[in-house]
């Protein structure tokens, strides 16, 4: 047992030294190996003949387990070519096959390359020595490449876009090739966008090829997560990379967002991208709030500053629970790198119908011309039809701190009956909802409108400028043709709760009982003349409106009448107190004139005149146009014996069917005593005889 201790212990003794024999000289060989001159002759065969310029720190380091290990630190690679980037390394890990130790093509097993970063701008591009194929004999055989937190940066004149925190990892072929993965972050145009890509890369003298390639990114949209997957088969060769069979489909918590496109072959070459087609759907919302929709993009080219696309078509639609919306735009379309993008030849339809109801088709047009979009300014030129009436429109919107829109329309006809009642029936679209909106700009347009229908109320050659903002909407230097006649003046409707309006028109010309009926529900004179109005009301609905109406009226009529009251018969055939119970009663009258003030929706008067050819009617006293009730106190002359004592009337009760009785106690007034009452009586009626007395 002492022996055999004592042989253990010795071959113990002489491992170790073996051992550290080997150690010594698999180090002096790692030294002899890795020297300068043999890492720079390494450098100069694999790099430097591809054109590429190597600098690193002259402390090296070497190790030899697991593997022959060569460690360079502040590694630098750029080109003689002018105008190239430097691609920076911090630490670059070269791990060696053993038999790279005798051999004149040495594998290398393992390269780590550490915080490697390259900085990209618009006239440079990779070093000659990184775009190289080196499969050939020469070229050292490559295993594995892992790269950590790698960075590239693209800089211009407008932005940054830097793609951080890039990881890769190339491993060993399998019968499928070499599988890698990869990913990074891309920073700098919008929300951070976080991608992963899977695949096998397949090398061959030709170039190289992902047959499977699958890409994951993730990003932000209006604070919602967005994820999109992109697959396809990916091929280098000849300087050209090509992208067949793509396929993206991307999904939102936003709206419920889903998209996905495809198209059989992109193409990257000398700089720029080709498609041949490229379509795809989308859809969101919700079951009561859903928007559906297609693309297609045809024979399109992107160059660094030019995109050309043969054609872009978008469909789409939005539907809720008493509406669809149709639309379709459709163009060529060329965007230059700061001059937007054109769209020469424009066309753009749209539909509205409802939905489990009667068809009520509306904004129903087709449209063509052209437009430009570009980053803070859109315009553009547009002719066709809307709701079937000839329509000509000009636009330019332009996005500023508060976005603002000028625009020309000209418009054959426009009927505002089924948009107004929406209007009323949906609270979400009330003014003061619809102006607060965010995307909503300032506006200011130009309006020549052949005629405009609403339901109560049709405007002939309308010429205005609208503004509108945040607070208000208004109609400026308003001409329009109007019952016969014209008016000037102007209309202001303001975002108060409920709405507040302001109407100024001065009309000349025009057929009054309409007028009266359209605005007041008043209906009691006609024949034709002028009016000054200027009333301010708020409401939101006709009652409403009218209970609130406080302003001023002026009508100066001619060859007209008053309705439901027939003068001459009264004072022809007696004065009773009872009520005319007869709507086509009227005092026919060639002028009359009315100069009101209206508060709180009573019209009051005073000295208003009527002359006919037999009566000259002084009036007094006060219309509510909201109960249509009337109090008036007349005096009537008679024109053909201008000396006789005219005659004091009372109207009362509605102006349907209003109550006619003699004025008894103006008739009498000043008088003391019943006699004195009697006489002034007895010889009004005496003067009035022949006048009053029936036929």
């Amino acid at each position: 047992m002492l022996h055999s201790g004592k042989f253990w212990l010795k071959t113990l003794v002489f491992s170790i030294a073996v051992l550290l024999c080997l150690a010594a000289v698999l180090s002096a060989l790692m030294f002899r190996i890795f020297n300068t001159e043999n890492i720079d002759a390494f450098i100069q065969k694999n790099f430097s003949a591809h054109g590429c310029q190597v600098k690193y720190n002259a402390n090296i380091s070497r190790k030899w387990l697991p593997r022959p290990t060569l460690i360079l630190k502040d590694l630098n690679l750029s080109s003689s070519e002018p105008d190239t980037p430097t691609l920076n390394i911090a630490e670059s890990k070269m791990g060696f096959g053993w038999s790279s130790l005798w051999s004149d093509a040495p594998i290398l097993e393992k390269w780590i390359l550490s915080n490697p970063s390259l900085t990209l701008g618009p006239k440079n591009h990779l070093p000659a020595c990184l775009q190289q194929n080196h499969t050939s004999k020469e070229s050292f055989r490559l295993n594995r490449v892992i790269i950590n937190s790698g960075s590239i940066r693209y800089h211009n004149k407008e932005q940054d876009i830097a793609l951080n925190d890039l990881q890769f990892s190339l491993r060993r072929a399998n019968s499928d090739g070499r599988p890698f993965n990869i990913s990074g972050t891309l920073q700098n145009i919008g929300s951070p966008i976080s991608w992963q890509g899977v695949g096998h890369l397949v090398q061959d003298d030709a170039g190289w090829s992902v047959p499977s390639l699958k890409l994951n990114l993730q990003t932000v949209l209006l604070k919602n997560k967005l994820d999109t997957q992109i697959a396809g088969s990916l091929n280098w060769q000849n300087q050209t990379v090509l992208f067949r069979d793509f396929n993206l489909q991307a999904e939102s918590d936003y709206q419920n967002l889903h998209i996905n496109a495809r198209s059989p072959l992109l193409q990257f070459k000398n700089g720029y991208l080709h498609l041949n087609t490229l379509n795809g759907a989308l859809t969101a919302g919700s079951e009561n709030n859903q928007w559906d929709g297609s693309f297609k993009l045809d024979k399109t080219n992107l160059y660094a500053t030019v995109l050309t696309a043969a054609n872009f078509e978008l469909k789409g639609s939005h539907k809720n629970d008493r509406l669809q919306t149709n639309f379709t735009f459709s163009s060529p379309l060329v965007w230059q790198k700061g001059k937007g993008i054109d769209a020469p030849k424009l066309h753009l339809s749209t539909l509205q119908d409802t939905i489990n109801r009667l068809p009520r088709p509306r904004f129903i047009s087709t449209l063509e011309g052209q437009a430009n979009f570009s980053l803070n300014t859109w315009e553009g030129r547009l002719k066709g039809a809307f709701d079937r009436q000839a329509l000509a429109l000009a636009f330019k919107y332009q996005r500023d701190a508060q976005p603002h829109l000028d625009a020309g329309i000209a418009l054959q006809k426009l009927n505002l009956t089924p948009y107004l009642e929406d209007l009323k029936t949906q609270p979400s679209l009330n003014l003061p909802s619809l102006l607060a909106k965010s995307w909503l700009p300032d506006i200011e347009a130009n309006l020549q409108i052949g005629s405009i229908q609403t339901a109560g109320l049709q405007l002939e050659n309308i010429e205005s400028l609208l503004t509108a903002d945040k607070e208000h909407i208004a109609l400026h230097r308003f001409k329009a043709g109007l019952y016969g006649g014209k008016t000037e003046g102007g209309l202001s409707i303001a975002a108060t709760q409920p709405t507040s309006y302001h109407l100024q028109q001065n009309a000349k010309g025009i057929q009054i009982q309409p007028l009266l009926q359209d605005l007041f529900g008043f209906h009691s004179f006609s024949g034709s003349g002028d009016a000054v109005i200027d009333i301010k009301t708020t409401g939101n609905d006709r009652a409403q409106m009218i209970q609130a109406l406080n302003g001023s009226l002026l009508l100066d009529i001619t060859n007209g009448a008053w309705h439901g009251i027939d003068m001459d018969s009264i004072l022809k055939n007696g004065i009773s107190s009872e009520k005319i119970d007869n709507s086509n009663l009227k005092t026919p009258f060639h002028h009359f004139i009315l100069n009101s003030e209206i508060e709180k929706g009573i019209s009051h008067h005073i000295n208003t005149e009527l002359f006919s050819d037999s009566l000259h009617v002084v009036s007094s006293g006060y219309t509510d146009l909201n109960t249509q009730k009337l109090s008036e106190n007349l005096l009537i002359s008679n024109v053909l014996q201008p000396k006789n004592k005219p005659i004091p009337l009372k109207i009362g009760g509605t102006v349907q069917n209003p109550s006619i009785t003699l004025d008894y106690s103006r008739l009498t007034n000043g008088m003391n005593t019943p006699a004195e009452k009697q006489k002034a009586l007895q010889e009004t009626i005496q003067e009035q005889w022949k006048w009053l007395k029936p036929r």
